[in-house]
């Protein structure tokens, strides 16, 4: 987990920016800094106030300089990745209330005012009876909120979203088990056949299952649920090709069921 970068530290670095008139390169803004920090240290900081907002950046390479963002120029900076307000407003429109609640959530941690938790916020809350939102706003976010979407038979979506989910379901599913295959080396398997090296052929094996397992419930959508049919199915596929014992993947009380009866 990346550490967090100390408002303190990015102040002083947005500071030494400001004392520089027209901007100034990395190194001009470490010659200015007290402390010794490393350049490449340095880049990271600024480039982190540069996706804040804080700073712009123009230019590229060595010739990339750092400036402090005009208060009335809307116009977006060459390079910079940075958007204007104008173009967040456009993108995500919002009330005059949310404008103001933007506004003051862009200012440094440091320079806002700290509040509490309000327990009693969620206390006085009783599902389908109180509301914090009114009728209009609530009627309104359900309008909104509806998928385009109408009602489409079993599976319609899991079919379009399928060659992702194959990927990214088998492996997280395959991980929880304790595969070792990485994200990439469950693509190369799934979509060319590529076992990854110096990793045991059970672990493909895995995954290859929990794809057939995700490609069973998409096919069988009309016919699968949560039923005796369904689960036997996604074990014996789950489980195929791991076990010593074939048979052992079928539950003791099915094999009573279905084992011959031998004639006395």
């Amino acid at each position: 987990m990346a550490r967090r970068v100390p408002e303190r530290e990015l102040g002083v670095i947005e500071s030494a920016v400001r004392r520089l008139p027209g901007g100034a390169t990395a190194r001009q803004v470490a010659s200015d800094l007290e402390a010794d920090l490393p350049l490449r240290t340095l880049q990271h900081r600024l480039k982190l106030l540069v996706s804040q907002g804080r700073l712009v950046m123009e230019g590229e390479g060595r010739s990339t300089r750092y400036c402090v963002p005009a208060a009335t120029d809307e116009r977006p900076v060459a390079g910079s990745g940075v958007r204007t307000d104008t173009e967040r407003g456009a993108a995500v429109p919002v009330s005059p209330g949310g404008a103001e609640i933007r506004v003051y959530l862009r200012q440094p941690p440091a320079a806002r005012t700290p509040v509490g938790y309000r327990r009693e916020f969620l206390d006085t809350y009783r599902p389908n009876v109180s509301f914090h939102l009114s009728a209009a706003q609530r009627s309104h976010l359900r309008k909104v909120g509806r998928s385009p979407v109408t009602a489409e038979p079993a599976g319609t979506y899991a079919r379009r979203i399928l060659d992702r989910l194959l990927i990214d379901l088998s492996w997280n599913s395959s991980r929880l088990e304790g595969n070792t295959y990485t994200l990439l080396d469950t693509r190369r398997l799934i979509e060319f056949g590529q076992e990854a090296d110096g990793r045991a052929r059970l672990e493909a094996q895995m995954i290859l299952n929990h794809k057939d397992a995700i490609e069973f419930l998409v096919d069988a959508a009309d016919d699968i649920g949560f039923n005796l049919h369904t689960i036997l199915n996604l074990h014996a596929i789950l489980a195929s090709n791991l076990l010593a014992d074939e048979a052992s993947c079928i539950p003791s009380f099915c094999r009573r069921q279905i084992t011959p009866k031998t004639s006395r």
